[in-house]
């Protein structure tokens, strides 16, 4: 198991206010951190900050504000256990509100001091909610360095409090909540309910998961387990959230081995860590957290891109390199050729030469942005593969023989030399392929391509092959480029595109991080001449403004997506010829949705980028008439494709849409459009 995916914490009130000797007890147990009480007064004395180094202050340990003996009360005292519920509580009592405060603002300047990561802050009190939200807001300002974790337990109220005063705070980019897992939903029918709460938390800055010792069941060897509806939420929150989300385990220990006193560890709550990451190394966790395609996307979670302008900048070696790696998208490619290749034999749409000794079709297929060839390598396979099947052709069964002539259009220099380089080397590519250099919208132009264009018909291209969608179908290259393929007059009026068709969909979500990325970039260069410090950025309008490309992580889609258009190539008209069926082509769309959020809150389409989950589509199905109210802090487009479907009907698909998403296919990721306000709905 990779561990590094599971980052764990444990916290005792007996042993919170000596850091030194806790952590080093809690990581002899495999605990990677530890909380500790917060000082509220620069007179009392620690002996951790004379004997800890500041990288430990700053990498091991989550401080907690807790309540001052001034304003707990003898019951809360003789407990042992202090959340901060007494000293919320003063901010709303004359007589003590000032020094509340001041005794809260120095927890968390110490905090700042220490250079403590994070901060447990009390929950939000019902009867005194806006009070606390406007000293929060205040207090978030001043301590932007320390993540602030609000706890929320595990209810519908709780989390419409947080949401009450993450708008209170503006969305601060450092506060987020840690939720309590407690002896809620235990029932069957509670899951679903469950599962929407928790999709919405996804959306909400969940930062952390608190499990109190109290919560863990007995198995029959007497140590912890959890309930099959907690294994079932916290399942599907790893399986979510497993790569950034931290889980503590709070409270003394209430299980107990006594014939092995080892096995409790050095801290008494080891059985509790080995539980939970007993269920973080089930196959159906580690099967999304531990595969390659989950390590090499981490780098990317929630962090905004500006989506690619291949029209406009030459793509890097790298670039290219990362997209080649996708094990999806060229196979579907090489399907889709071959199923437009076997239509155009049985059509008798293919060229055809003979001999004496043999018969021979010949297929001219152009691939325009070839980039470093992986769609010409497609084609070659399909026809490869054609060759050696058998086929009725006019009426008699024979081996099918297609001598092709693939055409790789590029206008990236560094990728022409790339291009001509496999042309003259490689086995498959010599004495089949050609290379252009030319923009595909004027391809005309070029000697080879104008050659064509003065010889026979019969010379002219049959397929035409491309890559280029952007995330939401037409936001990069198409449709346009391609209408300017058609109009160079080099496409057969019976030329295929591949691909057929795309659609755009779009889908309401719910993400605070998505939000806070996309104002962060108010603070980038309007280029990458010119800095923050010495030239103009962004700023906030535009900003909130500009659609982002985004693998979606800590995001919950709130619906089903929906379709918005659709682009068909080629273009066709009645009584034109191909080429001129697209002059005068507009291409602008609108689109007017209705999206209705219901009690399931949209969770079975989890981040918006993925597969969409039946199973929790059928969990949160009774959720469907409950009252439900979100933040909306934007829009995620996608697409469908359709490579190409046969005369037979057999169709070869690409997609990023939740409902018919290609699994394994990473090329794309979803297009972030924020709002610059979130709406409540």
């Amino acid at each position: 198991m990779d561990e590094g995916t599971f980052v764990g914490g444990v916290s005792i009130p007996q042993r919170s206010d000596d850091a030194y000797y806790f952590l080093d007890d809690a990581r002899s147990d495999g605990y990677d951190f530890i909380t500790t009480n917060l000082p509220y007064s620069s007179d009392e004395t620690r002996t951790d900050v004379t004997l800890m180094e500041s990288k430990h202050w700053s990498t091991s340990i989550v401080g907690m504000v807790t309540s001052p003996p001034l304003y707990r009360t003898s019951a809360e005292t003789s407990s042992g256990t202090d959340n901060g519920e007494a000293l919320v509580a003063a901010l709303n009592v004359d007589g003590l509100r000032r020094q509340a405060k001041k005794d809260f603002t120095f927890m968390l300047q110490w905090a700042s001091h220490m250079s403590i990561p994070a901060v447990i802050l009390p929950p939000i009190p019902a009867d005194n909610i806006f009070e606390y939200g406007r000293f929060l807001s205040t207090l978030i300002t001043n301590t932007s360095n320390v993540q602030l974790w609000l706890r929320v337990n595990f209810d519908k109220e709780s989390i419409q409090n947080f949401m009450m005063i993450q708008r209170m705070c503006d969305g601060a980019s450092n506060l987020g909540c840690i939720v309590e897992f407690g002896q809620n939903f235990k029932l069957a029918d509670q899951i679903g309910e469950g599962m929407s709460l928790l999709h919405q938390l996804i959306g909400c800055n969940l930062r952390a998961l608190v499990f109190s010792t109290t919560v863990f069941l007995s198995n029959k060897r007497k140590c912890p387990t959890l309930a099959k509806s907690h294994q079932f939420l916290f399942v599907e929150l790893l399986k979510r959230l497993g790569r950034t989300c931290r889980i503590l385990v709070e409270g003394s220990p209430h299980h107990h081995i006594t014939d092995n006193e080892a096995a409790m560890g050095r801290s008494r709550n080891k059985l509790y860590l080995q539980y939970l990451r007993h269920i973080r190394s089930k196959g159906e966790v580690k099967d999304v957290l531990d595969t390659e395609e989950s390590k090499m996307e981490t780098s990317y979670l929630d962090h905004l891109q500006s989506a690619l302008q291949p029209l406009g900048d030459h793509l890097e070696f790298s670039t290219y390199e990362v997209f080649e790696k996708d094990p999806v998208k060229y196979e579907k490619y090489r399907e889709a050729v071959e199923l437009a290749l076997l239509d155009k034999i049985q059509l008798k749409q293919l060229k055809v030469t003979s001999d004496a000794k043999s018969s021979v079709m010949h297929c001219v297929i152009m691939v325009v942005g070839a980039g470093r060839g992986p769609l010409v390598n497609a084609s070659l396979m399909a026809v490869k593969n054609v060759n050696k099947k058998k086929s009725v052709v006019g009426g008699t069964t024979s081996n099918i023989t297609i001598k092709p002539h693939v055409i790789a259009v590029e206008k990236n220099p560094s990728a022409v030399l790339f291009l001509n380089s496999l042309k003259n080397n490689h086995p498959d590519w010599n004495g089949t392929t050609s290379v252009a250099e030319c923009d595909m919208r004027s391809a005309e132009e070029h000697p080879l391509l104008s050659a064509i264009l003065k010889g026979d018909c019969a010379g002219k291209v049959d397929i035409v092959v491309s890559e280029l969608l952007g995330s939401f179908g037409d936001n990069e290259l198409s449709p346009e480029c391609l209408d300017g393929v058609q109009r160079s007059g080099l496409m057969k009026e019976s030329c295929i595109s591949i691909p057929q068709s795309y659609t755009s969909y779009l889908a309401p979500v719910t993400s605070a991080r998505l939000r806070l990325e996309a104002q962060t970039q108010a603070f980038m260069p309007l280029d990458g001449t010119e800095s923050p410090a010495g030239g103009k950025v962004c700023g906030t309008l535009q900003a909130m403004e500009t659609p982002y490309v985004v693998r979606a992580h800590a995001a919950s889609q709130l619906h089903k997506e929906l379709p918005c258009w659709e682009f068909s190539h080629p273009v066709k008209k009645e009584n034109a010829k191909i080429e001129d069926a697209v002059k005068d082509i507009d291409n602008e769309r609108r689109a007017q949705k209705i999206f209705k959020i219901d009690g399931s809150k949209g969770a079975s389409f989890g981040s918006g980028y993925g597969n969409c989950n039946e199973t929790l589509s059928t969990v949160t199905s009774k959720n469907i008439g409950m009252e439900s109210s979100n933040l909306l802090h934007g829009f995620l487009g996608s697409f469908h494709c359709v490579l190409y479907k046969s005369k037979n009907s057999v169709s070869s698909d690409i997609s990023i849409a939740p409902e018919s998403f290609s699994t394994g296919m990473f090329s794309w990721f979803p297009l972030y459009f924020p709002l610059k306000e979130p709406l409540l709905v």
